[in-house]
């Protein structure tokens, strides 16, 4: 039965360890000879605070403050036990422990946080292929060995001054048995190509126990042929006639090249000039980073100078490079120069730029699509609706249809126009307005009035007569008179 009590007593001490302790920081790295501060609290008043730091316990009170390491916090009554650690040392790697007892009770909890002291690892070490060379295109992978630190290393890659992302392997951190340090090796990968000539390839390792990085490398010397640096043939401008004029070349090639100048039936090898001296080839003149100018000397420019067709080849022991070149005396011409892509885009978008607008013109005159719609429109505005800027605005009536499907719109104004004309005739001029709706004489005969029954009303808006005199404010209305004809009489006249 006594054996009961006890085991209460250790479940009720981990349950209160669990969950009412919180301890600040849970992990912490520092160097030898830095100070750290360490925080336990609970929620309740307690009667002292005990730290364990290495090996050695100690007991903290709050106005002691002289020892290496002294309390920290609030005070008991607010739960809070803290140590803070003046200069930490190497033998204090590990666990840094504090224990809480409460004023009133026989609980107690405990809390528990890591302190990593820091120590600088090794010097890093960088393992690569071992041959000097290497070719354009061709793979390399090179790897990074940084031993023996606490905590492992950080390792990043360089390539010259800029910071390598491509290819970079993820990094695999390893220890020995019973030990806490740690060593970190990591991998880079990449496709070299000639803009890696001469780069120096870095493995830098930064450390908390270090003051500066420190640094792995291994220059990349890599081999390619010649490469031109603009395609098509050279047009050399601003050339005088009777001066001096010079044609430079500038390419790009690891190892150096050779050159070789073809002036119509002359070639010349650098160092060389003709017998006169009127045309000299220079020695390829290296620029750095594989980039070499290449010149030929014309002692004055004549005019079949500029007629003729220069020819260069670079070579190396990887490949050649040929080169066309022409002279000319005008200025360079201002402007953006277009790679071949911007070309070919602006090719493409004036294409679909016209097929485009053909498609309009199709769609219109043929009456299809959206302008279905507004061609209908049209089609009533010629048959007498209304017309914007026409003479006859009919009022009321309806026209008998006297024209085919196959009659055109410009015929169909031609008559509009007539009409207007003939309906201008008869007008009596003295008047202000002629009534549409006057009654008919009686003495108009039967036959007469059945002509009228395809009477249509109309009002015309005079234009002007006169250029500098402005139209009278009036309206006269016309009576306009169509027959319906016989269909025999029709068919005589067609």
């Amino acid at each position: 039965m006594a054996a009961l009590p006890a085991l209460f007593g250790l479940l009720m001490a981990a349950l209160v360890t669990g969950q009412n302790l919180d301890i600040t920081p849970r992990e912490a790295v520092r160097r030898v000879g830095d100070d750290l501060t360490v925080l336990c609290k609970v929620p309740y008043p307690i009667d002292a605070c005990r730290v364990t730091v290495g090996t050695t316990s100690y007991r903290l009170i709050p106005n002691n403050q002289d020892e290496e390491i002294v309390y920290a916090g609030q005070g008991l009554q607010h739960g809070e036990c803290g140590a803070h650690i003046k200069h930490i040392k190497e033998e204090w790697n590990g666990n840094i422990s504090c224990t809480l007892p409460p004023q009133t009770g026989q609980i107690e909890v405990t809390g528990t946080m890591r302190l990593l002291v820091a120590r600088a690892p090794g010097a890093p070490q960088l393992l690569s292929a071992p041959q000097a060379t290497f070719r354009e295109g061709d793979g390399f992978m090179a790897q990074c060995i940084v031993p023996n630190g606490r905590p492992a290393a950080k390792i990043t890659w360089y390539l010259d001054e800029v910071q390598l992302l491509a290819g970079i392997h993820q990094p695999i951190i390893t220890s020995e048995p019973g030990s806490d340090l740690m060593t970190i090796s990591q991998n880079v990968s990449r496709t070299l190509a000639p803009e890696d000539n001469g780069q120096k390839l870095v493995c830098r390792a930064e450390h908390e126990a270090l003051d500066a990085p420190r640094e792995a490398a291994r220059q990349l010397v890599v081999h390619y042929p010649p490469k031109r640096l603009e395609s098509g043939q050279i047009t050399i401008f601003g050339l005088k006639l009777g001066a001096e004029g010079r044609l430079n070349v500038t390419v790009r090639a690891n190892p150096a090249p050779t050159t070789e100048w073809t002036v119509g039936d002359l070639v010349l090898i650098p160092p060389r000039s003709t017998e006169d001296g009127s045309v000299a080839a220079l020695e390829p003149l290296h620029l750095g980073g594989g980039f070499y100018n290449v010149t030929l000397v014309l002692a004055r420019v004549a005019k079949e100078d500029v007629e003729r067709t220069y020819y260069l080849r670079v070579t190396n022991d990887l490949g050649r490079e040929e080169f066309a070149l022409r002279l000319s005396t005008m200025d360079e011409p201002a402007g953006v120069e277009l790679e071949t892509g911007a070309i070919v885009g602006i090719v493409i978008a004036i294409l679909i730029l016209l097929i485009a607008i053909v498609l309009v013109v199709f769609a219109k005159a043929t009456g299809r699509w959206f302008f279905a719609g507004s061609r209908g429109r049209d089609h009533t505005k010629s048959s007498g609706e209304s017309t914007p800027a026409g003479d006859v605005l009919l009022e009321s009536g309806t026209l008998p249809s006297r024209t085919s499907d196959t009659e055109s719109a410009a015929g169909q104004r031609s008559r509009l126009s007539a009409l207007s004309a003939r309906v201008r005739a008869v007008l009596p001029r003295g008047r202000d307005r002629v009534q549409a709706t006057e009654p008919i004489p009686e003495l108009e005969d039967k036959t007469q009035a059945e002509e009228k029954k395809g009477v249509v009303y109309a009002e015309l808006a005079l234009g002007d007569q006169n250029a500098e005199k402005p139209p009278p404010p009036s309206t006269e209305y016309a009576e306009i008179v169509y027959t319906d004809q016989p269909a025999q009489i029709k068919e005589t006249k067609e």
